[in-house]
């Protein structure tokens, strides 16, 4: 009886972990099953991406005493000048102000100077993608600007905004937008 003792507990053992097995199987396949039914998370709906890309808090600020956002179509290189002029919806902004090469040797201001046109290189790029915006706003509201000492200044500014992978970077700036040299449309704009 002792020699069939071991044997009857092995067998009985042997035959638990094969009951068991199938019914731990069973909530696995439950498991992936359920799993599987959820959908992924690129698929869950994300919110719709704001038409002013990166630049959406930025454009709403410089509106808040009013003006115009546009599209710029169209940003032409003037790589020997260093500057830029831009096309919007409505026609043509104009020429930016030029850039200047700062550096204290030949080497340090070709250095600034690949800096310059790779950045219009990438505003030229944004604004053919769609990724840049003329803004006219409220002088009130572009603390960035300097008033013009002694000159007959406009209540309006411009400033180019263009999206460069998902930052939001000033382009130009100008400090006078004259209302009276605006597309009639583009002036009824300013006051909506």
């Amino acid at each position: 009886m002792n020699a069939t003792l071991p044997v009857v507990l092995a067998a009985a053992l042997l035959s638990a972990a094969i009951a068991t097995m199938p019914a731990d199987a069973a909530p696995r396949k439950k498991k992936t099953r359920a799993l599987a039914a959820v959908p992924p998370a690129a698929s869950v709906a994300q919110p719709p991406t704001d038409r002013f890309l990166a630049c959406d808090v930025r454009v709403r600020d410089y509106l808040r005493e009013g003006g115009a956002a546009i599209r710029v179509t169209k940003i032409e290189v003037d790589d020997a000048r260093l500057q830029l002029n831009i096309h919007h919806e409505y026609g043509e902004a104009g020429k930016s102000s030029r850039k200047y090469l700062r550096g204290d040797s030949e080497e340090e201001m070709r250095k600034n100077l690949r800096g310059i046109l790779d950045e219009f290189a990438a505003a030229a790029k944004a604004a053919a993608a769609g990724r840049a915006w003329y803004v006219i706003a409220a002088r009130k509201v572009m603390p960035e600007l300097r008033d013009g000492s002694g000159e007959n200044t406009s209540p309006w500014t411009a400033i180019v905004l263009a999206d460069f992978e998902g930052k939001c970077r000033p382009i130009t700036f100008y400090q006078s937008v004259d209302r009276n040299k605006l597309n009639p449309e583009l002036s009824k704009k300013l006051d909506e």
